[in-house]
């Protein structure tokens, strides 16, 4: 069986199909859930869902989540939603869970926010908050993007208007666009922001753009763009990653890769931008199994475990700048078993406490054969550099990374393509 095809992120703007309806029409996903499942008693690990229909506003339908949670000083969980509006256009959607309550809220709307403090254009669109949600001081900070994909040509770049960034103010809920009173209104033009991480020891925002892969450096404290710094150039077939990696030493690593699990083998090199003497260097550093989709920081932020898309783990030891290829996350009783299972997607990681082992929900198909299609909890530990196989999820998509409260409990968005949208959280029984 062929796997070589094209599986795009869910875009309603272009009329691309669902993942959902092209893994079903090229015989790599079940129509209907699986009717085994492996069991979670016997696994480790229990998983519970949330849904925010009961506290959604009429006029938004939620859709999908890529990456975009975070978790405040006090354990509340915030997650954004891609919405379908009442009157055609998509916006992004935040919401806040508290688990010790199971109290639910509704915060407001990329688009609505960006109306109310007059920073919209005619007819614009904001469908994806694709950045994690990072708390500095008593903020929260988001980025968003105002299209969803470009894994063709990049022509129509100059009809987008460009990336807000949004902040929510834990103190007095007020939730602005702060992104309106820059030149433009936006953080960068014609461009998406499509992740987001922070550096306190330069206490600069720095976010990677979309689908050019230049890197934004934003001073919080001046409330401007400090630096717009190129990064590795766009091709064909090469997707900007939706993680960057600012480590505790001022450099920021960047990397590119195609998300087709046919091209799971290509290599592609990582480049490092330093923060302090502003320079680029090329690493030398080829890694492959597509773009990052993953990461989880040890506490001590000596290393850094990253995913590709393609289920492959590293571990970069920030000090030498040197990454570690650690193997897929994938059980070898599947991987070696007859339909000899492979990862087609993975789309985020997590790191338990102790930081003994990365855990992940991988999307496995069989490379031969037919069979079924299971998203399922994989953990590889540190120790041992062994994969296990846990439980299978209910939903097709788990995304985000390393949403861990001080419980020890997981957060992940976890939707189909049909739209079910769920907040899933995930613990050791």
């Amino acid at each position: 069986m062929s796997s070589s095809f094209s599986l795009p992120e869910n875009n309603h703007l272009s009329g691309t199909p669902s993942r959902r309806s092209v893994l079903a029409a090229a015989g790599l996903l079940p129509l209907f859930p699986a009717a085994t499942r492996l069991r979670s008693k016997a696994a480790g690990y229990k998983v519970s869902y949330v849904v925010f229909d009961d506290v959604t506003p009429s006029y938004l339908k939620p859709t999908q989540s890529w990456n975009s949670l975070g978790l405040d000083d006090q354990d509340r969980l915030y997650i954004n939603w891609t919405c379908t509006r009442t009157d055609g256009r998509e916006d992004t959607a935040l919401f806040r869970y508290t688990r010790s309550t199971g109290r639910k809220e509704f915060l407001g709307s990329f688009i609505d926010v960006a109306t109310r403090q007059n920073n919209i254009a005619t007819d614009e669109q904001i469908p994806k908050g694709h950045t994690r949600i990072l708390q500095v001081g008593r903020k929260l900070y988001m980025g968003s993007q105002g299209f969803h994909d470009f894994k063709g040509a990049i022509d129509t770049l100059p009809s987008y208007r460009g990336a807000h960034l949004f902040a929510y103010d834990l103190d007095t809920g007020a939730f602005d666009d702060v992104s309106r009173t820059l030149p433009g209104g936006v953080v960068i033009e014609h461009q998406g922001i499509v992740t987001l991480n922070y550096s306190p020891e330069q206490k600069l925002l720095v976010g990677l753009s979309h689908p050019l892969g230049d890197i934004v450096l934003y001073d919080l404290a001046l409330n401007k763009v400090r630096k717009v710094v190129p990064s590795v150039p766009w091709k064909l077939n090469s997707v900007v990653s939706r993680e960057i990696v600012v480590t505790k030493t001022g450099k920021v690593y960047t990397y590119r890769g195609p998300e087709d699990p046919a091209l799971r083998d290509n290599t592609n090199e990582v480049w490092s931008y330093d923060l302090v003497t502003g320079t680029t260097t090329h690493t030398g550093q080829l890694l492959k199994g597509g773009f990052w989709n993953g990461q989880a920081v040890s506490k001590d932020r000596s290393k850094i475990y990253l995913s590709t898309v393609s289920g492959n783990l590293y571990r970069l030891d920030v000090a030498t700048g040197t990454f570690t290829a650690l193997g897929a996350l994938i059980d070898p009783a599947d991987a070696t078993g007859s339909l000899k299972y492979k990862v087609s997607y993975l789309y985020g990681i997590g790191m338990t406490a102790d930081e003994k082992k990365i855990l992940g929900w991988p999307i496995i198909t069989p490379s031969v054969g037919s069979g079924d299609s299971p998203t399922r909890l994989m953990g590889y530990d540190v120790g041992t550099k062994v994969v296990s196989k846990y439980i299978d999820g209910a939903y097709q998509a788990f995304t985000g990374s390393n949403h861990r409260d001080s419980a020890g409990n997981f957060y992940q968005a976890a939707f189909d393509w049909d739209h079910n949208c769920h907040l899933a959280i995930w613990s050791p029984l």
